[in-house]
């Protein structure tokens, strides 16, 4: 599928679980998140989330920034928010494949300081209710 199409209800409710499902690996210090679509590759490219997709989860109250605007910081080249200085989730949906009229699977992957999960998922919709079901664990330092 293109990248275009990735912004879509199912992506929306897939983004929604990993969102509501991630890991508080820093308890009570500021998150920032943000969503890549495709591949990454370090350093080159990348196709981040655009901001009306962003806008879709103003209801969280989760700061969600664009990964064009993230900065690094050394020895590890964390990624943080450039604004408030904290490490950032980040989030990809790497791959997204239709396998039914309304059945998606996907490889989507989360990212915080050193810590990751890339795994798949499986999206269902029906009457316009959008079901999210988690996949095997593909790679990861994460296993929560």
């Amino acid at each position: 599928m293109s990248l275009a199409e990735y912004e879509s209800a199912s992506t929306e409710a897939l983004v929604r679980e990993i969102l509501k499902t991630l890991p508080d690996l820093n308890p009570g210090v500021q998150k920032s998140h943000s969503i890549a679509l495709g591949e990454i590759i370090r350093g080159r490219d990348f196709t981040p989330a655009s901001v009306p997709f962003m806008k879709r989860f103003d209801d969280l109250k989760l700061r969600i920034i664009s990964p064009s605007v993230l900065a690094t910081t050394p020895p590890d080249n964390v990624a943080i928010d450039p604004d408030y200085r904290v490490p950032v989730y980040v989030i990809q949906v790497r791959t997204m494949r239709q396998t039914a009229g309304d059945a998606w699977e996907y490889e989507a992957a989360w990212s915080y300081k050193k810590s990751f999960q890339r795994r798949k998922w499986k999206v269902t919709g029906s009457n316009g209710v959008m079901k999210v079901e988690p996949g095997p664990v593909i790679e990861g330092n994460w296993r929560g």
